[in-house]
C-alpha cells in the first residue's frame, strides 16, 4: 500500500511541476507520468531481485522518473557505494 501511495505522490509532484512551474503543455506532463512509472516499476523490481536495495521513497522514485533509466543507474551506483 505505501509502494502504491509514494507512486501516486511521486506523479502528483510531476504533474505539479511540470504544470505550474514549468509550464509545459499536456503531451510533456504525460510524457513524465510515463516515465515516473517507468522508473520506479524498475527500482521495483530491483528490489525485489535483490540485486540491489533502493528504498522506494518519493525522492528516489522522482529521481528515477525525472531523469528515466539514467536516474536508476545513478540510484544503483549510490545504492552500491552505500550513500543511499
Amino acid at each position: 500500500m505505501t509502494n502504491l501511495l509514494t507512486l501516486v505522490i511521486t506523479i502528483a509532484v510531476v504533474v505539479l511541476i511540470a504544470k505550474f512551474i514549468l509550464h509545459v503543455g499536456v503531451g510533456t506532463i504525460v510524457g513524465l507520468v510515463i516515465n515516473a512509472v517507468i522508473g520506479y516499476a524498475i527500482l521495483w523490481l530491483l528490489n525485489l531481485t535483490g540485486i540491489v536495495s533502493i528504498p522506494l521513497t518519493i525522492v528516489t522514485s522522482l529521481v528515477a522518473g525525472v531523469f528515466g533509466i539514467p536516474g536508476v543507474v545513478v540510484l544503483i551506483i549510490l545504492a552500491l557505494l552505500g550513500i543511499i
